[in-house]
């Protein structure tokens, strides 16, 4: 399999400096959630990655935009996150995980995700939701640049081990991810 590097746009910066420590050389993002050709991963997405086989997942995760009762079934969740229909979701204190069966995203603030059944635990606004899968399990830094998916729908991806983002310019990162990776600083500063 050939891999073909192509480039994205060039945004607004999110790292604050050149002293990052990056995993590089060889990871191949290979996930079914962003496997159609040209879509665009953006930077700063956490990613899990493997060094044996050197595939690499994105972290699938969502953010509470609302506070939820622990028999809730529907879940309102911020725009931006990469939840698909059909995804296991769980959060850290549940006992199991539950498929997505719909996701409403025609309310401008917020996205509602129904679960096939209730996760059996109460949430708070800024609470994470989470695919359980290698990129949350092996989840180790956060995508140094945008990268475009190619024809074999995979991409070549640098991995940020260390350093300092810029949180306000990246997908939004939850507390419970964040505490996932203590050598990255999620400035709040513009």
């Amino acid at each position: 399999m050939q891999i073909k590097k192509e480039y994205a746009r060039a945004g607004i910066p999110i790292w604050q400096s050149k002293n990052t420590q990056v995993a590089q050389g060889g990871y191949l993002l290979h996930d079914s959630a962003f496997s159609t050709e040209g879509t665009v991963v953006p930077a700063g997405i956490p990613i899990g990655f493997d060094d044996t086989t050197r595939k690499a997942k994105v972290g699938k995760f969502a953010v509470m935009q609302a506070s939820a009762t622990a028999s809730a079934t529907d879940y309102k969740v911020t725009k931006g996150h990469r939840l698909k229909v059909g995804m296991a979701l769980t959060c850290g204190t549940a006992s199991g995980s539950q498929n997505i069966t719909e996701i409403n995203t025609t309310h401008q603030d917020y996205d509602v995700v129904k679960l096939s059944a209730t996760l059996g635990v109460a949430f708070s606004v800024g609470d994470a939701l989470y695919v359980n899968d290698e990129g949350y399990t092996q989840l180790k830094g956060l995508l140094y640049e945008d990268v475009v998916i190619d024809s074999n729908g995979v991409a070549d991806v640098a991995v940020v081990l260390r350093g300092t983002v810029y949180a306000r310019r990246i997908v939004p990162v939850p507390e419970a991810i964040q505490a996932k990776l203590p050598l990255i600083i999620f400035s709040q500063s513009y």
